[in-house]
């Protein structure tokens, strides 16, 4: 079983404990003088890889969302937030990321020979996943965080500390399991999923996964889907063939014509089969590719989380969960474009017929599989401009 290549621990401590006070006495103070009196503020005994964390060797300054080192002023500026956050009773969240060094030298980061470690990427793969974390907590706007790396023979890591100097989080009632006692304090525990996406961003930015995951994102969702010129071939015989059938065979509810509905759980195979006659037919090539990227995906969260373990098994139908993922889109876009032509039948044998006349479908003719595949290069449009404002828009939040 391989080790995990990150971890992350978290503790919570209220305003009136010991660690928290300490922690705001040392705030300020050189590096070198924090990391003698390490243990005193230190809510984290183990490191995630179940060592004992004592006082650092060696460890970098203090740095924050938007500061790489914090002069004497900016650490003066910072323990007056924790002041006030201890002042108004905020919780103080403490966070462990620790690395297995040897994934750090695999994505060269670190180089045990020399000692070499890009602190600079090490701290903006933090600030990536701080930033995500915080959000899904809704913590953006009210947290304020600094960190430290710390260096040792085994494993480095990182010591986060959050606070609210003005705090969101509700007071709740608490009984103390050892003395039976009912108290009130603010709710500290944080989402599960919140700490995985400090983890997952973390390890994603910092060996660069970004770039393989917006190539799985791009074939899933623009690449394999029909293009204008590729439309006009899409209507084979045997595609008419199959289409037709699984139009006759749709419910003569609308609403349940979605790909993931169970009314469908029939005629979902004939849809995918349709799908695969259109990959396989146009885009072999990036169906291998596709299938190369999630096996490479796949591997990367065995690395990171360690085979065997709860998070590495959340991601073992990683491949299949985006497979499913193209086939519900192709399969939508299809079914989208049925109810325009099943809406525009019925209109018009009502119009012919008049309103008290029982509906039937004539099901598909070459005349409305013309109009499905107009609509499906519209469609084709729409998704592609929509990518592409998505794009746009992820572009400004990285800058």
């Amino acid at each position: 079983m391989s080790s995990p290549g990150i971890v992350n621990v978290s503790k919570f401590v209220s305003a009136g404990n010991k660690k928290f006070a300490k922690y705001v006495d040392y705030v300020d103070r050189e590096k070198a003088i924090r990391n003698e009196h390490f243990s005193e503020f230190n809510a984290n005994r183990y490191d995630g890889y179940h060592r004992y964390m004592e006082n650092p060797e060696k460890s970098s300054g203090l740095f924050t969302a938007n500061k790489n080192n914090l002069n004497k002023e900016e650490r003066q500026k910072l323990k007056e937030s924790f002041q006030l956050a201890q002042k108004n009773d905020s919780i103080m969240w403490q966070d462990v990321i620790s690395f297995d060094n040897q994934f750090l030298k695999e994505g060269g980061i670190y180089n045990p020979a020399t000692g070499y470690l890009d602190e600079t990427a090490l701290q903006a793969s933090i600030r990536e996943g701080m930033l995500a974390t915080l959000r899904n907590e809704n913590m953006e706007a009210s947290a304020v965080w600094t960190a430290s790396i710390h260096y040792n023979t085994d494993n480095i890591h990182v010591h986060i500390a959050i606070v609210e100097p003005h705090p969101t989080r509700e007071y709740s009632t608490f009984k103390n399991k050892k003395t039976g006692e009912i108290y009130k304090a603010r709710r500290g525990l944080r989402k599960r999923n919140s700490l995985d996406l400090m983890k997952s961003k973390v390890a994603n930015h910092l060996m660069d996964r970004d770039k393989e995951l917006i190539k799985v994102t791009e074939l899933v969702n623009q690449r394999m889907l029909p293009t204008e010129q590729r439309l006009k071939e899409f209507l084979t015989l045997p595609m008419q063939q199959l289409m037709k059938s699984i139009y006759q065979e749709l419910p003569e509810d609308m609403r349940k014509w979605k790909y993931n509905m169970n009314a469908l759980d029939a005629i979902r195979p004939k849809i995918d089969v349709l799908t695969n006659m259109y990959v396989n037919q146009y885009h072999p090539e990036d169906r291998h590719e596709l299938n190369e990227a999630l096996n490479d995906q796949k591997e990367f969260f065995k690395r990171m989380y360690g085979e065997g373990t709860k998070e590495a098994n959340r991601f073992e139908d990683y491949k299949t969960n985006k497979e499913q993922e193209f086939y519900a889109k192709m399969g939508n876009a299809f079914l989208n474009e049925c109810k325009n032509i099943r809406t525009n039948e019925q209109h018009a044998f009502y119009q012919k017929f008049g309103e008290n006349k029982k509906f039937y479908s004539t099901g598909l003719s070459r005349r409305t599989l013309k109009k499905l595949r107009d609509s499906l290069q519209h469609d084709y449009r729409s998704m592609k401009n929509q990518r592409k404002y998505q794009e746009l828009q992820d572009e400004m939040e990285r800058k």
